[in-house]
């Protein structure tokens, strides 16, 4: 049996995800299985660079964790996990619970594209469990050895 891949745009994403620009890092989201990979480019008028730093514009650490977050959110809304049983999930009730094991290893600058890595690790109501890695150009960027987030579905209709 082959897995079926959904690609999605960043007007797909915008439309399902509850974080929204400027604060939404998934430009393209490819899901699979168990498995999604999301690609964003840093763009050099990012808010947060005005403050981090001046003059030296250094992706924050914080945003790099969001960033894998996010997309698990995304899984989350638009993969049909066969746990779900056919249930939506609700964007406006999918919070970050934990994270375990993080960290950060490059420095990544506007220009740069980095390309985000997420395998399920255990989707049970009321958790998700995600391990994800940014990698920019082959080399790794951050990653978390564990994403929690914590969910539910849409009242029954």
């Amino acid at each position: 049996m082959t897995e079926i891949k959904k690609i999605f745009n960043k007007e797909e994403i915008i439309a399902v995800m509850p974080q929204q620009p400027p604060f939404l890092f998934l430009d393209k989201v490819e899901i699979f299985g168990d498995e999604a990979v999301s690609t964003y480019t840093i763009k050099s008028d990012e808010v947060f660079f005005e403050g981090h730093f001046k003059g030296n514009p250094v992706l924050p650490g914080t945003i790099m964790l969001e960033a894998l977050g996010q997309l698990g959110v995304f899984y989350l809304l638009k993969s049909g996990h066969p746990s779900f049983n056919g249930r939506k999930i609700d964007s406006s009730k999918i919070f970050f619970i934990s994270s375990q094991n993080n960290r950060c290893m490059r420095i990544c600058r506007p220009g740069e594209t980095f390309q985000i890595h997420a395998k399920v690790l255990r989707i049970r109501h009321p958790l998700a469990r995600f391990q994800a890695t940014m990698t920019v150009n082959g080399e790794k960027a951050a990653y978390a050895e564990e994403i929690t987030l914590t969910f539910d579905y849409l009242p029954n209709e």
